[in-house]
C-alpha cells in the first residue's frame, strides 16, 4: 500500500508542475499497485480510492496533453474493471456499496472532464483521417 501512496504523491507533484507525462507515469504505477491488491487487500476502500484517483488523474493529464482518445480509454477501462469487480461481490457485502460509489465517481468525473474539454474534443475529432480525405 505504501508504494501506491508514494507514486500518487510523486504524480501529484509532477501534475502541479504541468509535467503531465511524468504525472501519467507515476499515476499508472500507483494504479498498477492498487490493481494488484483489488479484492485481496484488507482495506478495500483504500484500494478502490487509490485505483480511482490514479486513473482519473491519468485521464486528466491525458486531456491536458490533448490525448483525448487515450483519456476515454482510461475511463472506460476503469469503469469496466470496477463493474467486473462489482459482479464478484455479493450485493449484501458492504464492499458492493463502495464499488457502486466508485463507479458513480468515475461517471461524474468523466462528464465533468468532457464538459471542460468539449470544444477541444470536437476540434480534434474534425481532424481525423476520414475528414482529411
Amino acid at each position: 500500500m505504501e508504494n501506491w501512496k508514494q507514486f500518487i504523491v510523486a504524480g501529484d507533484q509532477a501534475f502541479q508542475h504541468c509535467e503531465n507525462r511524468a504525472a501519467i507515469s507515476c499515476y499508472k504505477q500507483a494504479s498498477a499497485c492498487a490493481r494488484q491488491h483489488l479484492g485481496c487487500w484488507y482495506d478495500t476502500q483504500a484500494v478502490l480510492s487509490a485505483l480511482v484517483f490514479s486513473d482519473l488523474k491519468v485521464a486528466e493529464a491525458q486531456c491536458r496533453l490533448e490525448c483525448f482518445e487515450d483519456a476515454v480509454d482510461t475511463y472506460s477501462t476503469l469503469s469496466l474493471e470496477l463493474r467486473r469487480f462489482q459482479c464478484r461481490v455479493a450485493p449484501s457485502n458492504p464492499i458492493a456499496n463502495l464499488v457502486s460509489q466508485a463507479i458513480n465517481q468515475v461517471k461524474e468525473e468523466f462528464i465533468n472532464l468532457t464538459k471542460v474539454y468539449a470544444y477541444d474534443i470536437l476540434f480534434v475529432s474534425k481532424l481525423t483521417p476520414l475528414s482529411l480525405k
